[in-house]
């Protein structure tokens, strides 16, 4: 098998984003041998061509049938193969618009939750794995990892080993403030613990999902910061606020507060910071 590798120019993707033309609202860039960013300046996927077929990893809802244009774009391959990072239907809602005889993969807790939602647009997995997954089609390969519920049941990591470049989607966003209650979380504790998990593998990009831009090893490590530092403005709280009716909400404004202070000049710091705060609140407090 060739030698594949991820491209430098991609790194210029991880300061500021691609034009996305207005005609077709979307770019497509190969940012390694065979390997694909897709975004309309808010979502992102990825694919790779494998000289066998296209392995897409999520469709989501708001790009529909402009996945399968950006991908007839770069390749006469087919969709043989599409990976769900997770459950959520924002991310995956066009998964049913692939060939028929398409390989539908994912976690066993997305294939249960797919299976019990009966949603057309959402077609139920064919492969499913607990912890991990080699993926190996044509001459590229891929490696589905378990490593928590970081933000959904069943979400996963889709690692290209050769690329350096990994995909974990919804779990934060490269510089800028979280979503509101950190992206939705189900688990803070396995939000917290995942960014050393990541930390641990081997990668130099990050598709996250969001943002017009890749993330980096070193966005991760701030987001870690910044996430311990709203933890650190939780217990604050919790030791300077006096009881009241409404004593998680004074708990909440006091560590938003506290946390737009320190990290003022962070995008979209003052669009969620007390549903963040009301999150780790009750992480800090009862969790």
């Amino acid at each position: 098998k060739s030698q594949k590798t991820l491209f430098p120019s991609t790194m210029d993707y991880t300061i500021i984003g691609p034009e996305i033309d207005p005609d077709k609202g979307y770019a497509v860039i190969e940012i390694g041998d065979g390997l694909y960013w897709l975004t309309d300046g808010m979502y992102q996927v990825m694919f790779l061509t494998t000289g066998e077929g296209v392995i897409l990893v999520d469709a989501p809802m708001g790009m529909g049938t402009k996945i399968q244009e950006a991908i007839s774009e770069v390749t006469s391959e087919k969709v043989t193969h599409f990976i769900y990072s997770h459950i959520h239907k924002d991310h995956v809602g066009s998964a049913s618009l692939l060939p028929k005889d398409t390989a539908y993969i994912s976690h066993s807790d997305t294939a249960e939750h797919l299976k019990m939602k009966n949603d057309p647009q959402r077609p139920v997995p064919t492969v499913t794995f607990d912890d991990n997954y080699t993926l190996n089609v044509g001459d590229q390969r891929l490696e589905l990892s378990y490593i928590g519920d970081f933000h959904s049941k069943g979400d996963i990591v889709v690692n290209s080993p050769a690329h350096k470049v990994i995909m974990a989607v919804d779990f934060f966003h490269p510089n800028a403030a979280p979503f509101q209650y950190f992206g939705i979380t189900r688990d803070m504790g396995e939000h917290i613990a995942a960014h050393d998990k990541l930390l641990a593998m081997d990668w130099d990009i990050i598709v996250s999902g969001h943002e017009p831009i890749l993330g980096t090893p070193e966005h991760l490590i701030f987001n870690k910061e910044f996430t311990l530092s709203v933890l650190d403005n939780a217990y604050t709280a919790m030791q300077t606020t006096q009881p009241s009716a409404n004593y998680f909400g004074d708990l909440a404004n006091k560590c938003a507060e506290l946390t737009v202070e320190q990290y003022s000049d962070l995008k979209d710091i003052e669009v969620y910071p007390v549903e963040n705060c009301v999150t780790m609140v009750f992480y800090a407090m009862i969790d």
